[in-house]
């Protein structure tokens, strides 16, 4: 009887580990990512940009940027697998949760939802690393530069 409780309470830990990043990391409505700019002493610009299993982002912009307010587009479902799968191969839930900031310099925070785990990073002190280089690519799947950055083109 012990026997038997616990190969069950294994097999519930492999089966609730495995829901957490999903046997072929498919993605799903139970996966949120969340990465937020503040700014600085200066004309840093401030924004707030999620990206869901589904591939729905929703961008919010609050200072220095050419789109202030809210817009909606949609990315395609590989683009949000190919995410989650550096997220995993990256071991993001395992990164530490510092705290520090650093006076006029901007923040980057990026939390990310999995089932009913969150975990949250920062950085903000501007130092190169893989927070920064996370916040690049996020930037770049969810096209935020059309909505924070003036074209250059004219």
């Amino acid at each position: 009887m012990q026997r038997q409780f616990v190969c069950s309470a294994f097999l519930l830990a492999l089966l609730c580990l495995g829901s957490v990043w999903g046997q072929d990391t498919a993605p799903t409505g139970d996966f949120l990512v969340k990465l937020e700019r503040t700014g600085c002493v200066g004309a840093c610009p401030g924004y707030v940009v999620t990206i869901d299993g589904v591939g729905r982002v929703r961008y919010e912009g609050k200072y220095y940027v050419v789109a202030e307010g809210e817009r909606e587009k949609t990315v395609s479902a590989q683009v949000v697998k190919k995410l989650m799968m550096r997220l995993k191969a990256e071991n993001f839930f395992d990164w530490p949760e510092e705290r520090n900031v650093c006076v006029d310099y901007p923040e980057v925070r990026i939390s990310v939802t999995i089932g009913a785990r969150l975990h949250e990073v920062l950085e903000g002190c501007n130092r190169p690393g893989r927070v920064l280089s996370l916040a690049k690519e996020i930037d770049t799947i969810t096209g935020t530069r059309e909505w924070v950055q003036k074209s250059n083109s004219k």
